[in-house]
């Protein structure tokens, strides 16, 4: 009898563990090699993974489950035949997942169970004895303040799993009456959003980071009138370039000069090691929709060498990494191995504003440039209207001291300000 484990897989070398986000297929089902049969989240991304091989496929652990790489969450199986010998457990080289039993009966992922109506008259009753639930529900439902007395698991053997949580989220499910109807006084509720996922991913990281670096500021002002000038010519080439250039593309090659000739700011703090890195790995945030219409979600692709590209290249290696991002399809490798973290808010907020921001990862640098002003400024021993950028340089004092943060801001600012500095 043929038959093959599917296991959580390895998507990164930092990847450790993984969560099932969605099955996109049921229990079951035949899949041709190639389909999409579901969507793994780790901390950095979530990504959609296609059937290794053809088959008829049986689920081992349900959606919501995070499990450690290399465990088995799946089956497939040669013939419908063989499927249905392995539901009944007559397969003696059928998964041996010990740390997620089988479901006892088909799991219909593509029809959860609807949520109630939020109301206390709907909610469950409190339920005696002991809870089954998931790892991941208990900490979901911790860190809701949920009562796990009070929510319905639909996981195999009535055990709670994420979807119950989330369920029981929106409908009041997981709180005695009393307090739903306390919640409520005086507020006209919009929207729910479960923190979980690449938004809990997020929120740890953004909390961890401020928690654990020393992290100051310092901020200038550069005229960016000349770069300015310098991308229009570029973007005038766009057919020979087959890219219009971005200013941002510009503002990557300068950082990337700056921390080439002041690699301390291009460097980790690695356990009780400073770790300065050779090559430069350029970090950009992007902003990507989280599908909920309140939230985005944060993530930081990797132009990597941007010291050794041209603004050209940098600006088409930009694109492609924003256009999978748009597209849902960012791998954890193409978020990984960052040594310095651009950030922009030009074209976002109001112009001449800008503002701190929280390190990336273990990055001891960020450098983050806010939308031009039309401003009066000193050019050339004459006071004229130039286009300025605000600029903050966010560091770790641990590993960089402020005379040499000084030092790459002063030449980060005069490869802006003199654009063919960079390019010489």
């Amino acid at each position: 009898m043929a038959t093959n484990d599917f296991v959580m897989p390895k998507l990164a070398m930092a990847m450790n563990e993984g969560t099932i986000n969605e099955w996109l297929i049921k229990d079951g089902q035949q899949v041709v090699e190639g389909d999409p049969i579901m969507t793994v989240e780790t901390e950095k991304v979530s990504y959609d993974l296609e059937a290794p091989q053809s088959g008829f496929f049986r689920i081992v652990v349900p959606a919501g489950e995070t499990l450690p790489v290399q465990t088995v969450i799946g089956v497939f199986a040669d013939s419908e035949e063989e499927l249905l010998a392995l539901a009944a457990g007559s397969t003696s080289d059928a998964s041996t997942a010990a740390t997620a039993p089988a479901p006892a009966a088909k799991i219909d992922v593509a029809t959860p169970p609807a949520p109630a109506v939020s109301s206390p008259a709907n909610l469950p009753s409190k339920k005696e004895g002991r809870i089954i639930a998931s790892p991941l529900a208990k900490k979901m439902a911790k860190d809701r303040d949920l009562d796990l007395h009070y929510v319905e698991g639909t996981g195999p053997n009535g055990r709670i799993v994420k979807r119950d949580i989330l369920r029981a989220e929106t409908s009041g499910e997981g709180r005695p009456a009393a307090q739903i109807v306390e919640n409520f006084q005086g507020r006209a509720e919009k929207a729910r959003i479960p923190v979980v996922g690449m938004r809990a991913a997020i929120s740890r990281n953004m909390m961890s980071q401020m928690q654990n670096t020393a992290t100051l500021a310092q901020q200038a002002e550069a005229d960016i009138t000349e770069l300015l000038a310098l991308r229009k010519k570029f973007a005038a080439r766009e057919e020979q370039f087959g890219t219009k250039v971005s200013v941002n593309a510009f503002f990557i090659k300068a950082i990337a000069c700056a921390a080439k000739q002041y690699p301390i700011l291009n460097a980790s703090m690695i356990g009780d090691e400073i770790v300065v890195w050779d090559n430069v790995n350029v970090a950009f945030a992007l902003a990507l929709p989280s599908g909920n219409g309140f939230t985005e979600n944060l993530v930081v692709p990797v132009v990597r060498n941007a010291d050794q590209l041209s603004v050209v290249e940098i600006d088409k290696e930009m694109k492609r990494l924003i256009a999978k991002g748009l597209d849902g399809k960012l791998t954890p490798d193409d978020m990984s191995d960052s040594t310095i973290t651009f950030s922009t808010t030009a074209g976002i907020g109001p112009p001449g504003t800008g503002g701190t921001a929280i390190l990336n990862g273990e990055n001891v640098c960020l450098v983050g440039i806010g939308g031009a002003k039309q401003k009066p400024a000193e050019h050339n021993g004459e006071i004229k209207l130039r286009q300025l950028a605000p600029m903050v340089l966010m560091f770790d004092h641990r590993v960089v001291d402020g005379a040499p943060a000084s030092r790459f801001l002063n030449h980060l600012w005069q490869c802006i300000q003199e654009p063919a500095l960079m390019l010489a």
